[in-house]
Order: C-alpha cells, then structure tokens, then sequence
C-alpha cells in the first residue's frame, strides 16, 4: 500500500539533532518530542550533508514527524531540514516502521530492500539505457521519479534509509484519493506508464543479462496465499463486494462468488511472468493515485513523478493498468474512457519503442496486450477490493496500523474487520464497488 506521508504536511512535531566538530549530537526539544529515532538515520544524513556542501561540525538537522493514522503499512516518513547559517535544505527520509511488531509482520524489510534496489540499481539502470539510445529529455522518456540522494538497506540489522527530495520544493501536488480521477491526469499517467514498460520489452531485447536481476515476484506474494497472514483479511474484503451487490446483481453475485472460490489460486496466477512471456515487465506494481504527483500549468497537469516502489515486480503489463483503471476511476469514467486509455497506454508503449529503435508491432503486439487483458484483467477487482474501501473512508476512520500488527503477532492473521465500510462511505464504496464488478464482467474479465 502507500506511504501516504509522502506529500501529507509533515510538521507536527519536531526535535533538532546539532552536530558539532566531535561528531556528538545534543537533541534540543522543538515542540512536543517526536518518538527517538534511529541511529542509522542520524548517521545517513552526517553522510549525506557534506556531499551537500556542508561543513563538517557547522551544520545542524532539524527533523519532522507527520504520521496519521492508515499511513502506509512498512514505512514511515520523516522531513530532515539540514541547516547551516542562511542555508537549509530540506529531504524527505522514508524508514522502517519504528514499530516492531508493524515491521515485522507487514514485511517491512523486504519491501524496502525492493525500494532500495529501485533507486539504486534499477533506476539508474534504465535512464542510462534511454540516455544511450539517445533519449535525454523528461519530455521524450521515462524518468519521472523523485531524486534520490541515499538508498541502503540491511535486512539481517532491520535497518533501512531511502533519502529523497520533497517534491513539494518544485510544486508538486497529490491527488485527492477521494475523488475520482479525470481525463487529464489519467491521460498523462497512462503515457508515462506506456514508457516505462517500453523500456522493459527493449532491454530485455537489447541487453537481456543486464536486465536480468529485475525479473522479480512481488515481495509480498508469500502473504498473500490461503495459509498466509492475509487469508482471513482477503476473504473478508471480497465478502464486502459480494454484500454491496443489490438484489436483482444476480449474475455479478454468481461471478463474484466463484471468485472467493478461486480467488487465491487467482493472485498467484495473476502474478506469474511466465504466463505473461515473453511479453512481462516490469512493473511500478502500486499504482494508485497517493503513489503519484502532479505539477500543474494555469490549472493543468503537465508533469507526473511515481514513487513508493516497494512492490516492483516482473510480471504482466496488464496488472498496472488494471490497478489503476479499476482503482482510480468509477463507472461513469471508464464508460466514456475506458477503451481511450488503453489507447493512449499503447500509443505511448510503440512510440516509446520506436525511440528505443524497436518495433512494438514485434516486441509487443497490440492483439496481444487484447488477449493479456481477457486472461489478467480480473487483476482490477482482485486489488479493486482492497484499495476502493480505503479511498472512500476518511482518514481518520482508517484502521490503526500498530494495533493491527500487534494482534497479528498474537493471532498470525490479519483482522477481519481491516476495512470496513461506515455510515460515512458505504454508499459511495458499494455505488464504486458495483461498478468495479459489473465492468470487470462487461469487458469479459471476470
């Protein structure tokens, strides 16, 4: 899920750690103490700062902390001003949950492991594959992801840092998660979503052992199964679909309990690159609206950013298109653009192929991405369920994700209850669910 402090106002709360020549810390009391924080985060920003152009033992940090409740489920944001006389310089830190048992049971360290090895390894990789192609510009290619300035994880210590700039700085904004998502932010995130799995098709053409290390499953696939943690949590979720149906939805309630049937032979399918070769790639794998931002010109959306990577996997194409269409978009919006969408996905995908001197008639057909999509578009319900619930409650009405993890530890399963509609959201959830349901059959996926 998302780390939804990203772009969340981070100033709540604040403690200022001051380095001094020693390298000893003195911790002055801001405003009300946030909790202590780790060592390994004091030191990555000690690390970071000269490379910053600070003096060693003349600058100090000040750090933030912002966390509401339903926060993201492995990782917790902090701001870090780094200050030295006139000059202060702002970075957004994402670590582990301080938290044992939320660290441990929502898998923290492989997610941020996967995270690490975006920003470090992944990344880089693919901007310098574009750049030698000849493709420099944000405007020509994919390289719309946060600056970043430190990324080290150690899962045996349960230490991680990844170090990014705010992109608030540069007038970045979030989208409201409660609202449905319009044609111009969709259009400028299914271009930008066609260039990045382009990339994926033409190096693993052009460069297939360089590529190799990112064919990766989903990190949290272990979770995932009918003896995982989530088993009681995934049932419940589609037993929420199934009660928002109204009487006379007798052929959606038949699919939709076929599906609960089925439904974790049906994640594990949906999962598989090899049922989606030679044509899998890699995916952001979380693509809803609080894992993206936008800058605007007079109104309009012009520039788009992705981060949260923690679930990078190889797999279809089809699955980041289904998360997001059937997440971020309602009935009446996928009625008029739905089929535009995907137009625009591949429109960008062999334009983006053809930079990368390919040919997307060879590389990745459009029939075959119509046959990908009837054999993994039912992908849509299958996070549909989880994530529609969650953008149609109110913040504070989120399950406490500490609690949570705490009776995990004690039951080893997730609560029932995780998302729950309320008097406040169960007629825009089941409007919003009966729609995801009643497509998922139109467009012959379910």
């Amino acid at each position: 899920m998302a780390d939804q402090a990203l772009s969340s106002a981070i100033a709540e709360t604040s403690t200022t750690t001051t380095t001094n020549g020693h390298g000893e810390e003195r911790t002055e009391s801001v405003s009300e103490q946030v909790p202590e924080l780790p060592a390994y985060l004091h030191a990555a920003l000690k690390q970071l700062a000269p490379k910053e152009g600070f003096t060693e033992g003349n600058f100090t940090i000040e750090f933030d902390f912002g966390s509401s409740k339903g926060d993201g489920f492995v990782g917790q944001m902090f701001k870090a001003t780094i200050s030295e006389g006139d000059r202060r310089e702002v970075y957004l830190c994402k670590i582990p949950p301080l938290d044992d048992a939320r660290r441990e049971q929502f898998s923290s360290m492989a997610a941020f492991a996967r995270e690490v090895l975006v920003y470090d390894r992944f990344l880089p990789t693919i901007y310098e594959y574009q750049r030698a192609k000849g493709i420099l510009s944000r405007d020509d290619g994919f390289f719309h992801t946060p600056r970043c300035y430190h990324a080290h994880c150690d899962e045996t210590a349960q230490e991680s840092v990844i170090i990014m700039e705010d992109l608030r700085l540069r007038e970045f904004q979030l989208w409201n998660k409660h609202n449905i998502i319009d044609y111009a932010h969709g259009t400028l995130f299914m271009t930008h979503l066609g260039r990045l799995h382009a990339i994926s098709l033409a190096m693993k053409r052009d460069q297939p052992e360089r590529f190799a290390p990112f064919k990766l499953p989903n990190p949290f696939d272990p979770m995932l199964k009918a003896d995982g943690p989530f088993r009681n949590m995934i049932l419940s979720q589609l037993q929420m679909v199934i009660d928002a149906l109204r009487e006379q939805d007798t052929i959606e309630r038949a699919k939709m309990e076929q599906l609960k049937e089925d439904v974790f032979d049906e994640l594990a399918r949906c999962g598989k690159a090899e049922l989606a070769e030679p044509y899998a790639v890699v995916g952001h794998g979380d693509c809803w609206t609080n894992n993206m931002m936008f800058r605007y010109e007079e109104g309009i959306p012009k520039e788009i950013v992705l981060f949260d990577w923690q679930v990078m996997r190889y797999v279809t194409p089809v699955q980041d298109l289904m998360y997001f269409i059937f997440c971020c978009t309602d009935g009446e919006f996928r009625r008029k653009y739905y089929h535009e969408m995907i137009d625009i996905y591949y429109d960008s995908l062999s334009t983006m192929l053809t930079k990368l001197q390919h040919d997307a008639s060879e590389l990745f057909p459009r029939a075959v991405l119509d046959e990908q999509l009837l054999v993994f578009g039912r992908y849509g319900i299958l996070m549909g369920m989880f994530l529609v619930p969650m953008m149609c409650t109110r913040n504070d009405e989120l399950p406490d994700i500490e609690a949570l993890a705490q009776k995990m530890t004690e039951t080893q399963q997730l609560d029932e209850s995780f998302f729950k509609t309320t008097e406040s959201n169960q007629e825009a959830y089941a409007t919003r669910i009966r729609a995801v349901v009643q497509d998922s059959i139109r467009y012959g996926y379910l």
